[in-house]
């Protein structure tokens, strides 16, 4: 009588007297007084049409005296008392939660749920409104697999991952289970490559992600693509911030080429691909452009040559990355604001959007600190091997600084009431400047304030592409030697 759907539905019910909500024909509790295993059944239904195909379901099988049949929307005028279990089958999860929701006390109830649609919205309110999930079977229906979630209300919240709610407890060894989880997958892999080619990386970087994780976690390998790496460096800073006159994106190679495996590193210099070649690694992420300007002659001395003849893919983010959420600049904020004493940045040094986001900040400071003490700070914050500073004469009360090189900003800084400015590339008449003005510069090196990010880039993907072979290049280094 039962199709593979409803005979797992059955499958779950433990107890011997059940609710059978949205009811229809009443195959199920016809099957559950048939086989015994319940006493008693409450078939219900919110309209009566579907509630009098059930009566005569009941009826042609002897079975009206062990079933009550009452119209109801959910459970409102359902009786909860010794009703041992409750299914809620065939509906949209929305409805499914809904009528959760209807304020009845459910504690004890074991609960049966099938949704048709958006178990992944299911999965995350039971989570978030006091429900543990315990257990879940997949079921074939023709060309269509449906998830049954056995529940009970414990009145705790719970956490929910987006690949739980996209799995839950399914098991993946269960050749049914394992084809439901491949069509989640395939679902987002497809929703995500849609955003891709319209342009919203970010959007399909956040799917190919989650796919991903999904296939990974649950046994399987995803292969990921060049265009996969570069939608989760939108993600991270997108390239709607980019500055004009900048080079970002993918700079050399094929979107379509699969990944064996990433180094990053601050510069992509001959030495950075020699070593990708040497590690088998096929793309290269750099904050510095690999092509910047103009190629007029093509070599392999150019290292965007030696990436493209090896098959090595660069993607590079320069302006996207220094102006991002999280960013460049954010690091340096994160890095100086408990030695330093910084208050929350209130001023942004070099505005390039309209939105205010730029290069480099202005904070307030409580350090009382020297510029003597603050250039040995920085020393051993930013790794340098030195660091050239002024030793101004104003009391160090606000303090501004940018990654990369940006002396040229001395003047904006001091504009925003900077008694201090960290950046790197500091030229001379730079330097008399800010000693003509009072104010203390330091040059931290445009190395030493940029390269913070390679790391941040690899927590950034451990955290969303888990399975991704990635590593900072051991030839990510400063390019200058010093004599001491």
């Amino acid at each position: 009588m039962l199709d593979k759907r409803l005979s797992a539905c059955a499958g779950f019910v433990k107890g011997s007297m059940v609710c059978d909500v949205g009811t229809d024909h009443g195959y199920l509790a016809a099957e559950l007084l048939l086989s015994g295993k319940c006493s008693h059944v409450i078939a219900s239904d919110i309209n009566e049409k579907p509630l009098k195909s059930a009566h005569d379901t009941l009826e042609k099988l002897g079975l009206l005296s062990n079933a009550s049949l009452i119209l109801s929307d959910g459970l409102k005028n359902i009786p909860l008392d010794n009703i041992t279990d409750i299914v809620i089958a065939g509906m949209g999860a929305e409805l499914i939660s809904n009528i959760l929701s209807c304020g009845k006390n459910l504690h004890g109830i074991n609960l049966i749920l099938q949704p048709m649609t958006h178990a992944p919205y299911l999965r995350k309110w039971l989570a978030e409104n006091g429900f543990l999930i315990k257990s879940e079977k997949a079921a074939a229906v023709g060309k269509h697999i449906y998830t049954i979630i056995n529940a009970e209300y414990d009145g705790s919240a719970h956490s929910c991952s987006d690949v739980f709610s996209y799995i839950g407890k399914l098991d993946p060894s269960d050749e049914t289970a394992a084809a439901y989880i491949s069509c989640q997958s395939e679902k987002l892999l497809k929703a995500g490559y849609a955003m891709l080619n319209s342009g919203h990386l970010a959007d399909g970087a956040e799917n190919i992600s989650l796919a991903a994780k999904i296939i990974t976690e649950t046994g399987g390998t995803y292969m990921y693509k060049v265009k996969d790496i570069l939608a989760e460096m939108d993600k991270i800073a997108p390239l709607a911030n980019i500055h004009k006159g900048d080079n970002s994106g993918l700079l050399v190679g094929n979107p379509e080429t699969e990944v064996t495996s990433v180094i990053a590193a601050l510069d992509i210099t001959c030495d950075v691909v020699a070593e990708a070649i040497e590690k088998g690694a096929n793309v290269i992420i750099a904050h510095h452009p690999v092509i910047f300007n103009p190629l007029y002659t093509l070599n392999e001395k150019n290292p965007a040559c030696m990436a493209l003849k090896h098959g090595i893919s660069c993607i590079c983010f320069h302006s996207p990355l220094d102006m991002a959420d999280g960013g460049i600049n954010d690091i340096i904020f994160d890095m100086l604001k408990s030695p330093l004493k910084l208050s929350k940045p209130d001023s942004v040094i070099e505005p390039i959007h309209s939105d205010g986001r730029g290069y480099g900040m202005v904070c307030s400071s409580d350090c009382g600190k020297s510029p003597a003490e603050i250039a040995a700070i920085l020393k051993s914050i930013f790794g340098c091997t030195v660091v050239r500073y002024t030793n101004g004469s104003r009391p160090i009360k606000r303090i501004g600084f940018c990654s990369g090189g940006a002396g040229s900003e001395l003047h904006d800084a001091m504009a925003l009431g900077a008694d201090a400015y960290i950046t790197g590339d500091v030229k001379h008449d730079q330097l008399i400047s800010a000693k003509n003005a009072g104010v203390s510069i330091f040059d931290c090196g445009h190395y030493h304030t940029e390269v913070i990010a390679i790391p941040y880039l690899k927590k950034r993907f451990s955290e969303d592409f888990p399975s991704l072979a990635f590593e900072i290049a051991e030839n990510c280094c400063d390019p200058a030697d010093y004599a001491l």
